[in-house]
């Protein structure tokens, strides 16, 4: 009985406490308001000289005969800052997250999500995996979300590139964004 009457005044004591202590939410920065993630205008300016970019080209192999499908993508990112990537096709969509932390000057440790919906045989299907890498920055990355068939082949590539933004500027090699 006593700890009950305790705990009553405990908590009618503190009630007026809590609603009268209200933290102020931090103030928003305007420029990345509205912009998309992933987007360069997503990152603040003044972090902008320590931005990613990633490049994601995926390729679906189709029927014998077919033009393989195609799409590609890039993204901005900052060190430890997941990117989302979502590839649609006929009968597959593709998400892709990629989270970068550095490893060394040179070298960024990746963390790469897939995750695949795909049409087989008029039968919806859902894949996903994870991986962790170490890449050199500009260095290209297989990513075989759907895994490697016996032959060596795989119905699903993803190439990863990863850059650092503002070297890629300083020598003219940024990416455009293409798809078909």
């Amino acid at each position: 009985m006593r700890f009950l009457i305790a705990a009553f005044l405990a908590t009618a004591a503190l009630a007026p406490l809590s609603a009268q202590t209200r933290v102020p939410a931090a103030p928003q920065d305007d420029s990345s308001k509205k912009a998309e993630l992933g987007t360069l205008e997503s990152i603040p300016e003044k972090l902008r000289s320590e931005a990613l970019e990633l490049t994601i080209l995926a390729v679906v192999k189709r029927a014998v005969g077919e033009e393989p499908w195609k799409t590609s993508d890039v993204k901005y990112t900052l060190n430890g800052m997941p990117v989302t990537v979502k590839m649609v096709g006929s009968s597959v969509i593709v998400y892709v997250t990629i989270t970068p932390y550095p490893s060394s000057e040179r070298d960024l440790k990746l963390v790469a999500q897939g995750q695949v919906w795909f049409s087989d045989k008029g039968e919806m299907r859902y894949h996903t995996t994870v991986d962790t890498l170490t890449v050199a920055f500009g260095e290209r990355v297989f990513f075989y979300p759907l895994g490697m068939n016996a032959d060596g082949d795989a119905p699903l590539r993803i190439e990863i590139v990863l850059k650092n933004y503002a070297a890629s500027r300083a020598d003219g090699t940024g990416t455009e964004k293409t798809g078909q």
